[in-house]
């Protein structure tokens, strides 16, 4: 064989099976130790070894003859050499993944960003065959204790106050999910061959259970001053605020938006909603006349950074300045009544429910949730006469 020329593997009487004599002994036997080993072919003609275990250690001729069937079966059917697919990294294909998303105008920045931010320095040269059930749940779980922000915080009031806010259940599921959907892809394309890790579908592997059901909407008061302070702070955040809070838009599905995607005709606007999906939205005419205002061409992103001139791909943060300032942040950090630019969206549909002028139905139509149980989020809040049916006891005892 053409990579191995300094070692004599002797045949046996098994096809491509071979054997080298090894410089231990067997303990049992007090005979040289025999490494068994089995030959191959790559897609280009080249011959290989590859070496399956010790005679000491219970490997024999008939078990490594199996071995050689498995390998050149897999080869086969996926076209992928087991031993390269062995080096391929996790880093390999999330770097795959990454490229193929952005080119396809998929949202995966703010996704890659937690991945590399918490995850990256442990896994990223990892090979994926490494990636075993017991190694992700203890990952899961270093994740579910990291502290957010710098590792070596500076004292200040609020580190002072108590313990330092650790990342969030939703936070943690979104990178595996990534890590999860650039391993599909990888399948799906060839790149690597095998079962996905991170599938819950009969695997063991199951993400956090995490509660990420914003309960915090915006009364008339505090919206108004929200948007007042942005008006003078950053009017384009000012602007995509509005626009949420109008619309119910997430702030993905805003940062998107180009000069094209505006339909005065139609008084709406085409969305790339999660998934990649674009669809189209009806908008009010005077959202349509603030989007045009901006005057971007056709490919241009309609908010843009200031000085890169491109389209944002996250909150700037003055937007929690605001938040600060107007006291509308919650004293204890819980992040299910934080207030952030999705908040607009949670206030949009939390003030439709509450008009009682739409119905369950409509009101999911408008979210563009997939399910009805999405939208059930929002049921406590439809106008009802549950109050004076629980006055009915009261009255009765009086």
């Amino acid at each position: 064989m053409s990579d191995v020329t300094s070692r004599k593997y002797i045949k046996t009487k098994f096809e491509g099976v071979f054997y080298r004599q090894s410089a231990k002994r067997d303990p049992r036997t007090g005979l040289p130790d025999r490494i068994y080993c089995f030959c191959y072919k790559d897609t280009q003609g080249k011959g290989h070894w590859k070496t399956v275990g010790r005679h000491s250690k219970g490997i024999r001729p008939a078990l490594v003859q199996k071995e050689r069937a498995k390998f050149l079966a897999e080869i086969a059917v996926t076209g992928v050499n087991p031993v390269e697919r062995e080096k391929v990294t996790t880093g390999d294909l999330v770097d795959a993944y990454l490229a193929w998303g952005r080119s396809e105008g998929k949202y995966v920045d703010q996704h890659y960003s937690q991945y590399a931010a918490h995850l990256k320095d442990k896994i990223h040269c990892l090979p994926v065959v490494e990636l075993t059930p017991n190694l992700l749940s203890n990952l899961k779980a270093q994740l579910l204790k990291t502290p957010t922000g710098n590792t070596k915080p500076k004292k200040s009031k609020s580190t002072r106050r108590g313990k330092r806010k650790t990342l969030a259940g939703q936070t943690v599921n979104n990178i595996f999910s990534f890590m999860r959907s650039a391993i599909n892809r990888a399948i799906a394309t060839g790149m690597w061959s095998g079962v996905n890790p991170l599938s819950t579908r009969g695997g063991t592997w199951a993400m956090v259970k995490a509660n990420n059901e914003r309960l915090r909407f915006l009364t008339r008061e505090e919206a108004k001053a929200l948007l007042d302070d942005l008006e003078k702070r950053h009017p384009q955040l000012h602007d995509m605020a509005l626009l949420s809070l109008r619309t119910g838009l997430r702030p993905t599905e805003i940062f998107k938006l180009r000069g094209q995607d505006v339909d005065a005709n139609a008084c709406g606007l085409y969305i790339i909603q999660k998934g990649g999906k674009r669809v189209f939205v009806r908008v009010p005419e005077d959202m349509i006349r603030m989007l045009q205002a901006y005057r971007r061409k056709p490919a241009e992103p309609i908010f843009q950074q200031p000085r890169k001139k491109t389209a944002f791909t996250k909150t700037p943060a003055c937007f929690q300045t605001a938040v600060r300032k107007l006291g509308l942040a919650p004293e204890d950090g819980d992040s299910l009544y934080a207030v952030t630019l999705h908040t607009m969206r949670h206030t949009f549909a939390s003030w439709l429910a509450q008009s009682g002028k739409v119905t369950l139905m409509e009101l999911q139509k408008l979210m563009r949730h997939k399910n009805i149980s999405m939208t059930m989020r929002y049921a406590h809040l439809f106008p009802g006469q549950e109050s004076e049916k629980l006055s009915i006891i009261g009255e009765m005892l009086a």
